[in-house]
């Protein structure tokens, strides 16, 4: 009995070593995936009336975003898809974008991950309207 016990403690903490070590290796690949991110600068005066769509995905966070602008002003900013793990938070960065009229904004604290990947989609959807 105690020797299947032991196989058996044993085989629960590999498989949890394997799992700590799949999402290391994930974490490592969202950090670098965010190092990546080049956002262009945007002046919005040569932004064209429209509405845009974009997406990032970091691996672990993806966004895809709905950018409308009118009179090169952004009127709004439709988060489409955001999966994120505890990231929702940052999507309160949409308001701030919107009141600015620029995707360059702070990330929120504790959801850097997601900030990054809502501007870095942002930022593509405006880039779209300056090739109109």
């Amino acid at each position: 009995v105690r020797k299947v016990i032991f196989i058996l403690v044993g085989v629960i903490v590999a498989f949890f070593l394997m799992i700590a070590i799949a999402m290391g290796a994930k974490m490592r690949e969202m950090q670098e995936n965010m190092e990546s991110v080049e956002n262009v600068p945007i002046d919005m005066r040569e932004v064209k009336d429209g509405s845009y769509t974009a997406d990032t995905d970091l691996g672990l966070v993806k966004v895809k975003v709905e950018v409308t602008v009118e009179n090169h002003q952004i009127r709004t900013i439709e988060i489409l898809e955001h999966q994120n793990g505890k990231g929702k938070p940052a999507e309160a960065i949409v308001d701030e974008m919107i009141e600015k009229n620029t995707d360059e904004v702070d990330a929120v604290s504790g959801a850097t991950c997601s900030s990054v990947a809502i501007r870095s989609a942002v930022n593509k959807a405006l880039q779209e309207g300056l090739g109109k």
